[in-house]
C-alpha cells in the first residue's frame, strides 16, 4: 500500500479541470465585450464574470489544492472521498445558477430566485468542503504555521459567503430588505476584501509557506517573521472588514480609525511576507530553481506592485479610484499567477504519486521532472505575466479595447499551460524520459493504468 497515494483526493484533477474551465469562461466574458472592461464594473454581466473568476476559478483551485495539501501537513486522511466530489458538484451547480441570476437582473423576477438559490447551493458546498478540511486540521494538536493560515482563510471564506447570501436574500425575501438594504452598496467592498484578502490571500500564503520550501529545499520553519505575517494579516483583515461593515450602520469616527489601522496592518503583513519570501529564496539548498518557482516570481512581483499601489492610494485618499487596478493585480497577477505556476508542479507530482508511487523500490520509475518539459513551457509563463503587466498599463490609461486584446493573450497563455498540465498528467513527455529512470514503454504503460 502506498500511503502517499492513499491521501490523494481522487477528485483533485477533476476539480482543477473545472476551475480552469471557469477561468476561461470568465476571461471570455471580458474578451467578448460582454463584461468589464467594455462595460461598467458594477454591471450584472461583470458581476457574473467576477464570480466565474472568484468562485469558479480561485475557490475551486484552492479547494482542489487543499484537499491534497491538508492531508500532507496533518498526516491525516480526509474524512471521506465523497466530500470533495459533493463540493465541486455543488459549487459548479450553484455558480451556474448565480451567473444565470446576474444575467437575469433587470429582466423580470427570475433573479430573485436564481441568485439566492445559487448562493445557498454554493454556501452548502463550501461548508461541505470546509468540513472535509477542518476534520484533519483540528485533529492536529500542534499545527504548522501553514495550517493556521488555512484555518484563518476558511474563516474568512465563511464570512465572504455569508455576506454574499445577505445580498441575495435582500433581493429574494421582501421582509429582510429593511435590515439588509443598508448593506448595498456599502458592504460590497468588504465582501471583496474578505474574499480576495482574507480567503484567497491568507490561504495562498499558507500554501506557499509549505510548497516553496518543499520544492526548493529551504527551511520550513519561518520563525518570528512568519508568525508576524500571520498575526498582522489576520488581525488586519478582521479589523478592516468588521470596522468597515460597522461604519455602514454607525458612522463613528473611531470605527474609521480602526478600519484604517486594519488596512495598515494588511500592508505591513504583505511587506513582511515579501521580505520573508526573499529570505526563503536565498536560503534554498537547490541552486537551480525549477520553472514553477521561477515563474512564481511574476506572481510575487504583482503582489509587490499591488502593495505599493495600495499604500500610495491609501496615503493620498484615492483608494476607490485605484480599486480596479488593485483587483486586477491581485486576481490575475498574484492569485491566478501563483495558482497557474504551482499547478505546473502539483499536477505532475500527483501524476507521479498516482501512477508510480506504489512501484517505488520495486523497479525503475521516472522522476517527477520527466513528466514536464520546462524549456517548452517557459514562453507560456512569459506570455501570461507580460500580458498582466501590459493589461495593468492599459487599464490605468483607460484603454478598454487594448485591455480586451491583452485579456485574450491571458486566455491564450492559460490554454497553452492547460495543455502542458494535461501532458504532465498523461505522461506525454515521459516518452522521451532518459537517464536510466525507466524505459519509455514502461512509463507509458504504467501511466495508462496497465500493470507492468
Amino acid at each position: 500500500m502506498n500511503p502517499g497515494k492513499d491521501r490523494i483526493s481522487r477528485w483533485t484533477p477533476a476539480i482543477f479541470t473545472c476551475a480552469l474551465a471557469n477561468f476561461a469562461a470568465g476571461l471570455l466574458f471580458a474578451i467578448s465585450g460582454f463584461a468589464w472592461p467594455a462595460v461598467p464594473a458594477g454591471a450584472p454581466t461583470t458581476l457574473a464574470m467576477m464570480h466565474f473568476l472568484t468562485i469558479g476559478w480561485l475557490t475551486l483551485l484552492m479547494f482542489g489544492a487543499l484537499f491534497q495539501f491538508v492531508p500532507v501537513i496533518t498526516s491525516r486522511n480526509l474524512p471521506s472521498q465523497v466530500l470533495p466530489l459533493l463540493t465541486v458538484i455543488g459549487v459548479e451547480a450553484g455558480l451556474l445558477l448565480m451567473v444565470s441570476g446576474f444575467l437575469a437582473l433587470g429582466h423580470g423576477n427570475a433573479a430573485d430566485l436564481l441568485l439566492p438559490a445559487g448562493g445557498a447551493l454554493v454556501g452548502v458546498a463550501i461548508l461541505v468542503g470546509s468540513i472535509a478540511l477542518l476534520v484533519p486540521l483540528l485533529a492536529k494538536r500542534r499545527r504548522l504555521l501553514s495550517a493556521d493560515f488555512v484555518l484563518a482563510g476558511l474563516g474568512f471564506l465563511v464570512l465572504t459567503v455569508s455576506l454574499g447570501l445577505a445580498f441575495a436574500c435582500a433581493l429574494a425575501i421582501p421582509s429582510s430588505r429593511a435590515a439588509l438594504v443598508p448593506l448595498f452598496p456599502g458592504a460590497v467592498p468588504y465582501h471583496a476584501l474578505s474574499g480576495i484578502g482574507g480567503w484567497f490571500t491568507l490561504t495562498a500564503i499558507g500554501v506557499s509557506y509549505e510548497l516553496l520550501p518543499m520544492f526548493m529545499l529551504a527551511p520550513h520553519e519561518r520563525g518570528a517573521l512568519g508568525r508576524l505575517v500571520f498575526v498582522f494579516a489576520v488581525a488586519g483583515f478582521a479589523l478592516a472588514v468588521a470596522a468597515g461593515i460597522a461604519t455602514i450602520f454607525s458612522p463613528a469616527n473611531w470605527l474609521r480609525v480602526v478600519e484604517q489601522a486594519g488596512r495598515l496592518a494588511i500592508l505591513l503583513a504583505l511587506v513582511l511576507y515579501l521580505v520573508d519570501l526573499l529570505r526563503l529564496y536565498r536560503a534554498r539548498k537547490r541552486k537551480k530553481i525549477e520553472l514553477h518557482n521561477r515563474a512564481a516570481i511574476g506572481a510575487f512581483a504583482s503582489l509587490g506592485l499591488a502593495v505599493l499601489l495600495g499604500a500610495a492610494a491609501q496615503a493620498t485618499g484615492r483608494l476607490a479610484a485605484a480599486t480596479p487596478l488593485l483587483v486586477l493585480l491581485l486576481l490575475l497577477g498574484w492569485l491566478s499567477g501563483l495558482g497557474l505556476t504551482q499547478l505546473y508542479k502539483i499536477i505532475p507530482f500527483l501524476s507521479w504519486l498516482q501512477h508510480f508511487g506504489s512501484h517505488l523500490g520495486r523497479g525503475p520509475v521516472p522522476r517527477v521532472q520527466d513528466l514536464v518539459n520546462e524549456a517548452h513551457t517557459v514562453p507560456f509563463f512569459l506570455l501570461y505575466f507580460a500580458a498582466v503587466s501590459a493589461l495593468t498599463i492599459a487599464v490605468a490609461l483607460a484603454r478598454p479595447d487594448v485591455a480586451r486584446a491583452l485579456i485574450a493573450a491571458l486566455l491564450l497563455a492559460t490554454l497553452l499551460l492547460a495543455r502542458e498540465y494535461r501532458r504532465a498528467w498523461t505522461g506525454h513527455y515521459a516518452r522521451g524520459a532518459s537517464g536510466g529512470n525507466a524505459a519509455p514503454d514502461v512509463i507509458i504503460t504504467r501511466i495508462k493504468g496497465a500493470h507492468p
